[in-house]
């Protein structure tokens, strides 16, 4: 297994374990009108947990090509794994807080989603070369 595909793996897991914190957290009764951390566990499991397996998954077994340098993972790979990583925790810190201190966290929740998308075009970018036809022998 690439070891890019373990990160994505091994991270997508975290953010599970931390998915289920969260709501156990705002399940307590009072603390979930103090902070909104419903938006928060939401994306935790979405594109923390979910995506990030699928990516991780998916960097694995799909074929690289004949023209694969590394089997740790490219350099598109790794920018998408920390930027997507980099945008959710800068979502996860912002987010609860936005509603209170709205001009001081709208740039870094701003940041998170930039980040996020382009962690989500440069996974695309990487494995749009692989999904190619097998070529078929002839019967």
């Amino acid at each position: 297994m690439p070891k890019i595909s373990r990160f994505f793996i091994k991270s997508g897991m975290l953010f599970l374990l931390f998915g289920i914190f969260i709501y156990a957290i705002s399940e307590f009764p009072g603390f979930n009108d103090k902070l909104p951390l419903l938006p928060v566990y939401w994306h935790m499991i979405a594109l923390g947990w979910i995506t990030q397996i699928i990516m991780g998954v998916s960097l694995w077994m799909f074929p690289k090509g004949k023209n694969s340098l590394s089997k740790h993972g490219s350099k598109l790979a790794w920018i998408s794994f920390f930027s997507l990583n980099l945008g959710l925790l800068l979502r996860f810190v912002s987010e609860p807080f936005l509603y209170v201190h709205r001009e001081l966290l709208q740039v870094s929740y701003l940041c998170s989603i930039v980040l996020q998308i382009l962690g989500v075009f440069c996974f695309i970018l990487e494995i749009w070369p692989r999904l190619t036809p097998v070529p078929r022998k002839p019967v």
